[in-house]
């Protein structure tokens, strides 16, 4: 009996353990400096279809339909053209813009001062998907030029309809350095994690019974 609660907890462990480890892999690492905000769950976070878009003040986390109604806002994510004419969304920043550099960054690519930038550029891409776009801008708390990137999906192809375009997340880092792109997981990896960690507490508690007898 001692020996089944003793390789019961020695799985429990492995179970726990493995369940860190990717949940660790998923997280952001770029840096220990690195700003991740889940942008999902907010009202704005599908780009209204139209010219003002939504504007987002990276630090403070204000957002807005107009430039005037959000103080100090960083980035303006917003259609142009219109349902007819193959509208398309663009990001614009008033502090250096996205990064232009040849199309959407990928996971592993990195965002920085050797970054070349313009003040607008387009993101929406022929496919429907996940896109990532680096961005500098001026942190007002520190006064100094912060580099990040947005996670956008795209739900449809092109041509773009109203609800086509989310920006789900943003990132940054605050200290002025580089930051990393890191791929968000997908579904079936963030429930694979779930399952780990529902698994490894029914184990618990299984054990726990076994231990009370």
């Amino acid at each position: 009996m001692r020996d089944q609660v003793c390789m019961g907890r020695r799985t429990l462990r492995l179970a726990l353990c493995a369940t860190a480890a990717g949940l660790a892999l998923a997280a952001q690492t770029a840096s220990a400096n690195v700003v991740v905000v889940d942008f999902s769950a907010n009202a704005l976070s599908t780009v209204p279809f139209n010219l003002n878009g939504v504007y987002i003040n990276v630090v403070t986390g204000a957002v807005g339909t107009t430039g005037s109604s959000t103080t100090g806002w960083d980035l303006n994510p917003y259609y142009s053209g219109s349902g007819g004419s193959d509208p398309m969304v663009n990001l614009y920043s008033p502090s250096g813009g996205g990064a232009a550099v040849g199309g959407p960054l990928t996971p592993g690519s990195t965002v920085d001062a050797g970054t070349s930038f313009s003040s607008i550029v387009g993101v929406t891409q022929p496919d429907a998907g996940t896109y990532y776009y680096g961005f500098r801008f001026l942190n007002e708390a520190t006064s100094q030029t912060d580099y990040g990137y947005v996670t956008m999906q795209q739900t449809t192809g092109q041509p773009l309809s109203d609800g086509s375009m989310r920006l789900v997340a943003y990132a940054y880092e605050d200290a002025g350095g580089a930051i990393t792109v890191a791929a968000v997981p997908e579904p079936s990896t963030a429930l694979m994690m779930m399952g780990g960690l529902l698994a490894a507490g029914a184990l618990r508690k299984r054990l726990g019974r076994r231990d009370a007898s």
